[in-house]
């Protein structure tokens, strides 16, 4: 597995590079700014992009997303109501292949009403340590915390609805899914189980 995680611009936003050791297909998640260390990344890694993927349209998460397109000319891909790009349209249930793995797409507004979270349940192992899959939340839930509500779009009812229903009582994920998300205020990684139990907000979302 190849899975890159570099914090980029002044938002300390996360971008991460996804994809299979093997083929070297990848997916660049959320490339909010900084487009020449992205993409030299992706070409230290000598990996082969086949599409940006893109958890809501903050500019902080889309900032560098055309020159990276433009780059490698691939598609961006992004929700159905998005209105900031004109590629691949991605709804509830589609699945995007990666190489020998599948990232399935969740509708989760609140923070934006185009947010997204992609999730695989193809990853067993991480650093040694054994998982039972990955999910990148964006700006929906962080370590100890979640996203904010108060932007255009955003509704706070929403939010804790997405992080209930298609995060902690999703049958498809377990406590054991590592949790990747959008910025790294606290850390950038953590896990279902562990917001279940130590999130500040999770008497609202459980």
């Amino acid at each position: 597995m190849i899975l890159k995680h570099l914090v980029v611009g002044m938002y300390i936003t996360n971008t991460y590079i996804f994809g299979s050791s093997e083929t070297k297909e990848v997916v660049i998640i959320d490339p909010g700014s900084e487009s020449e260390r992205i993409i030299n990344t992706v070409e230290d890694l000598n990996a082969k992009p086949i599409s940006i993927l893109i958890t809501h349209g903050h500019g902080d998460h889309v900032g560098a997303a055309g020159v990276v397109k433009s780059y490698y000319d691939i598609p961006i891909m992004h929700h159905k109501h998005s209105r900031r790009f004109s590629d691949n349209e991605l709804k509830e249930g589609d699945t995007i292949k990666v190489g020998e793995y599948n990232l399935h797409v969740l509708e989760t507004p609140g923070h934006a009403p185009d947010s997204l979270c992609f999730y695989s349940k193809d990853i067993i192992e991480y650093k040694g340590q054994k998982i039972d899959g990955i999910i990148f939340t964006g700006d929906l839930i962080f370590r100890r915390s979640i996203g904010r509500s108060d932007f255009g779009g955003g509704n706070s009812n929403q939010l804790f609805s997405s992080i209930k229903n298609k995060i902690m009582y999703n049958p498809e994920i377990t406590d054991n899914f590592l949790i990747f998300s959008g910025h790294s205020y606290q850390g950038f990684l953590t896990s279902v189980g562990e917001e279940r139990k130590l999130n500040m907000f999770k008497d609202y979302f459980l």
